[in-house]
């Protein structure tokens, strides 16, 4: 596999029920993450487009999160709806501004 311009990392991490604090896993992040790479198949992306599963990238009371490198965009709430602007903007190195994840603390 030649190096990816693009890698997209998708959060995946699952808490058991009661811990008190959200996860992706919980709100539908792997619908995201095999979309994501169901679209990059169609495309003929698979060399250019590296899609990840992560565990916590620290946002968890902001939604599913989604990074993309090397731009260093950080989307956060993202639903599927959003995954084939996420995968434009990815390739074309444009940010999805409504999705920008805020400043904020890292949880």
């Amino acid at each position: 596999m030649p190096k990816p311009d693009v890698q997209i990392l998708v959060c995946l991490k699952e808490r058991p029920d009661g811990v008190g604090k959200p996860c992706c896993a919980g709100r539908g992040s792997s619908d995201v993450y095999y979309r994501l790479k169901d679209l990059i198949r169609q495309r003929g992306l698979k060399d250019a487009v590296l899609v990840t599963k992560t565990g916590c990238q620290h946002h968890c009371s902001r939604g599913i999160t989604v990074s993309v490198w090397p731009q260093n965009h950080w989307y956060g709430g993202v639903t599927l709806a959003d995954v084939e602007e996420i995968l434009d903007g990815a390739i074309a190195g444009t940010e999805v501004e409504r999705l920008r994840m805020p400043p904020g603390p890292w949880e």
